[in-house]
C-alpha cells in the first residue's frame, strides 16, 4: 500500500503529465462530445443532467435559456440560507472597556439580502462587536459563492458573475468597510452580469466596497487620490495595452486627440480622471467637515464640498468648469465605457474567461466590434457572449484552458453530485494553498486568467490536495458522498464505470486507473465505509486529474 504522501506525489506527476499531454495538442480538432465541450466552458462543469439537457435543447436553445434566466433563484437562495457557517472568536473589549463574550457557533447565512443601511451598526466602533462579526457579511458571500457555483441552475450567470468579480476585483476583507458592503457589491455583479457594461461600470464606481478598497471614498480636491482612477483605466476599461505614457508626454501628442478622442491614455489622463471623481464617497455617517456628517444610507453618496469643480481634460475631451453634481464623473465613465480600446481589452478577457486564450486577431476583432456596436444596448454583454460562443473559431479551439483551483473544486463537486454546504472556511483554506483566495486577492488585478500561471508544481500540488480532500469530513463542505457504495456496484470495474459515467469519460479510459492503482478490475470491494471512501477518493482524484477534466 502507498503512503498518503507517496500517493499524493504520484498524482502530482500524473496531473503534470496530463497538462503536458493536453498542451501538446495544437491542431484544430472538433470536440468528441459537444455537450461536455460547451458545458465545461460555459458552466462550472458538465454533469449527467446538464449533458442530457444540452443534447435535448441544442447549443443555441441552451444558450438562449441560460442568458434569459433571472438573477434571483428562490430555490438556490433557500439552499444558501440553510447553510450554517461557523463564526468563532475570543472574548474582547472596546477601548472604553465594554466587553463581548467568546463565541463559537454555526449560524445560518442571513446577511446577503440585507439593505446596506441595516448593516451600518457593524461600523460603529463604540459598540462592543468582535471583528469576526464586522467581516461576517463578506464571509457569507465567500461561502455562498461555492454553493452557487455547484448548484445554480443559471450556471452561465454564475460564471460571468465570477468573471466580473475578477475583472473588478475587490479584496472583501481588506477592511470593515469593504466587508460590510460586499453583499451589495456581489448582488450588483450578478444582476448586471449579462447587461450593459456602462451600467455595470457605474455600479462598481459607486459601490461602497470598491470606493473603500481603492480609497476613492476619501478623495477630495487638492490633491485627488489617484488609486481608483488608475485601476479604472488600466484594469477596468482601456487596459495596460492602451497606456501610452512611454510614447507621449503631452496629451496633445496622443493619436486621436485631433479627431476628438485619444486612442490611449497617459499620466495626465489618470490625474484628470481622479479629479473628476472627487467627492464620490459613502453614506456611512462619516464626518465630512466640522459639524457636517454624511447620511446613513449605506450606499453611494456625493459630497459636493469635496469635489474639484474646475475645468478638466480626459482623453482630449474637455470637461467644463462648475458642471452639475456628478456630471464630471459620469462623463468620464461614459467616455471610457464607449472607447474602442475598452471594447478590445474587455473582449479579450471575455474570450479567455470562456476558454479561448489565444484567439486569432480576426476573432478578437469581430468580438470587440460586437461589444462596441452594442454599447448602448441593455443586453450588450449577452450579445458579446453569444457572438463568442457561436463563432466558428470557438468550437475549433481545443480545450486548452486549465481549470483554476476554485473552478476545479466546483466542477469536482458537480461531477460527484455532492450536496455542497460549507460549514467553515476549511475548503477556502485548502484553496488558498493552491493559490486561490476567493474574493480576497490583495492587488486589484484579481487572479491570473492565463493557464501558464497555474500550470506549475505549487498550484497542481494544491489541486491534487483538493482532489483528494474536497469531500472529506474534515473539509466540512459537502455530504459524505464518497463514503457510500452504490447498491449496484460490488467490484472495482463497476465502480470505475460508475464514476466514469459521472465524469463523462468513456469506458476505455478506465483501464488507466486500474494500472495506476495495480487493481484487479474483477476484485470485490470491501464494503466498510472507510475502505469505500478510500477507493472512491482514489478513483475520483485520478479521474479529475485527467486532461479531459483538468482543461476547459
Amino acid at each position: 500500500m502507498l503512503t498518503r504522501r507517496e500517493f499524493h506525489k504520484g498524482l502530482v506527476g500524473f496531473a503534470l503529465a496530463s497538462i503536458a499531454t493536453r498542451q501538446s495538442v495544437k491542431a484544430e480538432t472538433p470536440p468528441e462530445d459537444e455537450a461536455t465541450f460547451f458545458l465545461n466552458r460555459l458552466t462550472y462543469g458538465a454533469t449527467r443532467q446538464s449533458r442530457s439537457e444540452f443534447r435535448e435543447a441544442g447549443l443555441e436553445n441552451w444558450l438562449n435559456t441560460q442568458l434569459s434566466l433571472p438573477a434571483r433563484d428562490p430555490a438556490l437562495e433557500d439552499r444558501i440560507r440553510s447553510t450554517r457557517l461557523l463564526i468563532e472568536y475570543e472574548a474582547g473589549r472596546t477601548e472604553d472597556g465594554e466587553t463581548w463574550p467568546a463565541l463559537s457557533e454555526h449560524r445560518p447565512i442571513s446577511l446577503l439580502d440585507k439593505d446596506p443601511a441595516d448593516l451600518l451598526y457593524l461600523l460603529d466602533f463604540d459598540k462592543p462587536i468582535a471583528f469576526s462579526e464586522r467581516e461576517r457579511p463578506a464571509n457569507e458571500v465567500i461561502a455562498a459563492s461555492l454553493v452557487r457555483a455547484v448548484h445554480a441552475t443559471a450556471q452561465l450567470r454564475e460564471v460571468m458573475t465570477a468573471f466580473w468579480h475578477e475583472h473588478f476585483s475587490v479584496n472583501a476583507l481588506k477592511s470593515e468597510l469593504t466587508a460590510v458592503f460586499f453583499p451589495e457589491y456581489d448582488r450588483g455583479m450578478r444582476e448586471n452580469a449579462f447587461g450593459n457594461f456602462r451600467r455595470l461600470l457605474g455600479h462598481v464606481a459607486k459601490s461602497p466596497s470598491m470606493l473603500a478598497y481603492l480609497n476613492n471614498d476619501e478623495s477630495r480636491a487638492s490633491p485627488a487620490n489617484e488609486n481608483y482612477a488608475r485601476e479604472l483605466m488600466e484594469l477596468h476599461t482601456l487596459g495596460a495595452e492602451n497606456y501610452f505614457n512611454d510614447k507621449y508626454q503631452n496629451w496633445k501628442d496622443v493619436p486621436g486627440v485631433k479627431a476628438g478622442l485619444a486612442e490611449g491614455y497617459i499620466e495626465q489622463d489618470v490625474y484628470e480622471v481622479a479629479r473628476a471623481l472627487t467627492g464620490w464617497s459613502i453614506g456611512d455617517g462619516r464626518e465630512l467637515d466640522e459639524n457636517t456628517y454624511a447620511p446613513e444610507t449605506g450606499r453611494f453618496a456625493y459630497f459636493e464640498s469635496w469635489h474639484d469643480p474646475y475645468q478638466k481634460r480626459v482623453l482630449g475631451r474637455e470637461l467644463p468648469a462648475n458642471s452639475a453634481p456628478l456630471k464630471d464623473g459620469e462623463t468620464v465613465l461614459d467616455i471610457l465605457a464607449a472607447h474602442p480600446g475598452t471594447a478590445h481589452f474587455v473582449s479579450g478577457k471575455l474570450l479567455r474567461a470562456l476558454g479561448v486564450e489565444a484567439p486569432s486577431s480576426t476573432y478578437l476583432g469581430a468580438i470587440a466590434k460586437v461589444f462596441h456596436d452594442a454599447r448602448d444596448a441593455e443586453d450588450q454583454i449577452a450579445q458579446t457572449i453569444r457572438a463568442i460562443v457561436l463563432h466558428s473559431e470557438y468550437t475549433a479551439t481545443p480545450a486548452g484552458k486549465l481549470r483554476r483551483p476554485f473552478e476545479f473544486v466546483a466542477a469536482l463537486f458537480r461531477a460527484t453530485e455532492a450536496q455542497v454546504s460549507p460549514r467553515s472556511d476549511a475548503i477556502y483554506w485548502e484553496l488558498a494553498r493552491a493559490g486561490w483566495t476567493q474574493h480576497q486577492v490583495r492587488p486589484p488585478t484579481g487572479h491570473s486568467d492565463r493557464t501558464r500561471d497555474w500550470a506549475n508544481t505549487h498550484a497542481i500540488s494544491g489541486t491534487v490536495s483538493l482532489a483528494l480532500g474536497a469531500h472529506a469530513e474534515w473539509m466540512d463542505a459537502s455530504d459524505p458522498v464518497l463514503r457510500r457504495l452504490p447498491e449496484t456496484v460490488t467490484v472495482y470495474q463497476d465502480l470505475a464505470h460508475y464514476w466514469g459515467d459521472r465524469f463523462g469519460l468513456p469506458a476505455p479510459d478506465m483501464q488507466a486507473l486500474f494500472d495506476l492503482y495495480d487493481i484487479d478490475p474483477d476484485e470485490e470491494i470491501d464494503p466498510d465505509p472507510d475502505s469505500v471512501e478510500w477507493i472512491n477518493e482514489a478513483m475520483v482524484a485520478a479521474l479529475s486529474l485527467t486532461p479531459e477534466f483538468l482543461f476547459r
